[in-house]
């Protein structure tokens, strides 16, 4: 009896201390994954691109650079546009306070007219989210161009008669 005694306080201090040590360990987890999540400053070098005019089926592409200028890591949670024709590519990882980094956006020039397209930027800052805009024109083709013109100049001078 008195060994059992004994064999079951050692048992209860072995919990004991196997508790205190994963509550040290999860604590010390929880700060860290805390400061990713604390806000913290991003700033562009450029939040707008004019491409001008691109050829009809051509794919273009833009970075735009920015830093990380508040005290804090930066984590870029999401990075979205406004069409299907804007695709995108961003750092996963953190970036420290001080360091740059870049985002890429590829627009597809599949239809002609002028585009005016954001993207959005979502991450653990001050100012989240952030707007990005690009926009351009792609022109009509040439055939199209003239038969629109035609058509217009003839439909005039139908009305003049």
């Amino acid at each position: 009896m008195f060994l059992k005694n004994i064999f079951m306080s050692k048992l209860l201090y072995l919990f004991i201390l196997i508790t205190v040590c994963i509550s040290c360990v999860s604590r010390t987890q929880e700060k860290q994954d805390k400061a990713i999540y604390e806000l913290t400053s991003m700033t562009f070098k450029n939040k707008v691109h004019d491409f001008g005019k691109i050829p009809i089926g051509k794919s273009v592409s833009m970075l735009f650079e920015f830093s990380n200028t508040g005290e804090k890591p930066l984590l870029i949670k999401e990075v979205t546009t406004s069409c299907g024709c804007t695709v995108t590519k961003w750092p996963k990882e953190i970036i420290q306070p001080n360091e740059k980094g870049e985002i890429n956006i590829v627009y597809d020039a599949k239809y002609p007219g002028r585009f005016d397209k954001t993207v959005t930027v979502v991450y653990n800052g001050k100012d989240s989210p952030l707007e990005l805009t690009i926009k351009g024109e792609v022109p009509y083709p040439e055939k199209e161009a003239k038969s629109t013109s035609n058509k217009i100049k003839h439909q005039t001078n139908e009305q003049k008669k």
